[in-house]
């Protein structure tokens, strides 16, 4: 009966748990999660250890401390170079001249002009096309730039 109990208790944590992380943006969904996760993990690294398992508890242990440090830190953040699709922040704002040039249009181009522009660079600097993440982001900027975006 005590099983039962405790696995009905379990259940019911679990689904108020997922209630309330549905609720959350994402983010912070996120950060929550690695600290739900980081003090269980603390809690049974513990337990194992003392019970004579530190094979276990401890590397279990070690990896939920570093999950805490994760989440107390506000997460993890976006690499530059580590492979993902994420641009980087501006560094200062570019000229419309800046930005005319990149793209290979006169400052005063009408929208289809630049557009078109953009498609055709974009093509060739994409990251999955063989380019980088920084110089798409300054073709996107630079047609933003000249949208008024």
């Amino acid at each position: 009966m005590g099983i039962l109990f405790g696995l009905v208790a379990a259940v019911a944590g679990l689904a108020v748990l997922a209630w309330m992380f549905s609720q959350m943006k994402t983010e912070k969904a996120a950060q929550s999660l690695r600290v739900v996760l980081g003090l269980i993990g603390v809690l049974l690294g513990v337990v194992l250890t003392l019970r004579g398992l530190a094979v276990a508890g401890v590397p279990l242990l070690t990896a939920a401390l570093g999950l805490l440090g994760v989440a107390l830190r506000g997460g993890v953040k976006a690499q530059g170079s580590g492979g993902g699709h994420s641009a980087p922040a501006r560094s200062q704002a570019m000229s419309r001249k800046d930005a005319a040039a990149m793209l290979g249009v006169s400052e005063n181009a009408s929208e289809a002009e630049i557009r078109t522009a953009y498609r055709d660079l974009m093509k060739r600097v994409h990251p999955d096309a063989g380019g980088n993440d920084a110089l798409a982001a300054k073709v996107k900027e630079a047609r933003d730039i000249l949208l008024g975006e």
